[in-house]
């Protein structure tokens, strides 16, 4: 009983322990100090305390891509999900210590990584990593976005390696989906990126490559998400202008549960994408369906506020001035 009770402790204690990764233990520099106490290297054409003027010329790394799918793209934190293969070929030995630095996303669990080949010329990953990538909701329920991975050797700089693309292996899988969403474009680059001194001799560039995915909506999916519904409502509501001043109670009854429905499906809209500083399309729908609806209203109004003798004209005026101005806001609404 003894051993047994040792054995359950030792699994729910120790074990998840034992898994969780280590800490990589702080990059010895071995350098020269300076006056301010800054590692430094006294020779070559970089004074970082990272650069490694004897490893000659750098490496040129062709970089490949090859993006197997991507999940879970949440649009309100600008968060997705990339399930792809990385592979580095170079034209002569790579530093010992390389390995990839996401820019713009991070490993969650460390089995998201496989090393599939480490030899001195070739190395492949398989990774599945989260990023983050800010929307732009301007054109939204029509909107296109651009995803972005970004990927950096912040272990080594532009000394010791140089990225270049390697077109011919940079791809989407064959099977490549993402669900709701189209493929428009791809775009691929690499460049040399320059932090602002964060210490003294902080001088040395770090090669980075861009993946960038160009996504978009499918336009029926906004038609009949966002475009019939508010279409709907602004209908119902005119319903309401062909009854007369002696019905005035099943008027006001007829429009005022539209304006709930218009603030309710408008909320909803907005609880799927996070705040924006700008009005989306779907906004500028919505604000003219809100003046359609205030239009619906003034025309019952104004059977309180004129005498009893204009009724007939004031149910004459709204009936045919009525809808053609919903139907101009409305028009306003999609294309502006």
């Amino acid at each position: 009983m003894k051993s047994f009770f040792c054995i359950l402790i030792s699994f729910f204690f120790f074990i998840p322990f034992h898994n969780q990764a280590e800490p990589l233990p702080p990059k010895k520099l071995n350098k020269p100090i300076s006056k301010s106490g800054v590692p430094y290297t006294p020779k070559g054409r970089f004074r970082s305390p990272f650069a490694n003027p004897d490893f000659g010329e750098p490496a040129k790394i062709r970089v490949g891509f090859l993006l197997k799918s991507i999940t879970n793209y949440d649009m309100k934190v600008g968060k997705f999900e990339a399930d792809f293969f990385l592979t580095y070929t170079s034209d002569k030995p790579m530093p010992g210590d390389i390995h990839p630095h996401f820019t713009n996303g991070l490993l969650e669990e460390d089995d998201h990584m496989q090393t599939i080949a480490d030899e001195p010329t070739f190395k492949m990953w398989k990774y599945r990593a989260v990023f983050y990538s800010v929307p732009d909701l301007r054109n939204y329920p029509f909107d296109e976005q651009e995803l972005e991975i970004g990927i950096e050797e912040g272990d080594a700089g532009i000394d010791q390696i140089i990225f270049e693309v390697d077109p011919e292996y940079t791809n989407l899988d064959a099977d490549f989906i993402m669900p709701g969403w189209k493929v428009n474009y791809q775009e691929v680059r690499t460049m040399k990126h320059y932090y602002p001194d964060r210490f003294e001799f902080d001088d040395l560039y770090y090669p980075r490559f861009i993946f960038r995915l160009g996504i978009a909506r499918f336009g029926t999916n906004a038609i009949f998400t966002v475009y019939l519904p508010a279409f709907v409502i602004m209908l119902v509501a005119l319903s309401a202008i062909w009854l007369n001043g002696k019905e005035i109670d099943t008027r006001i009854n007829s429009s005022a549960p539209m304006l709930a429905a218009a603030v309710f499906f408008h909320f909803s809209l907005k609880s799927e994408i996070p705040p924006t500083p700008y009005l989306t399309r779907a906004d500028k729908l919505m604000i003219a369906v809100y003046l359609g609806l205030l239009v619906n209203m003034l025309a019952t109004w104004a059977f309180f506020f004129f005498d009893v003798k204009y009724e007939d004209k004031i149910y004459k005026l709204g009936k045919y001035l009525v809808p053609p101005i919903n139907l101009v806001f409305y028009i306003l609404g999609v294309v502006l």
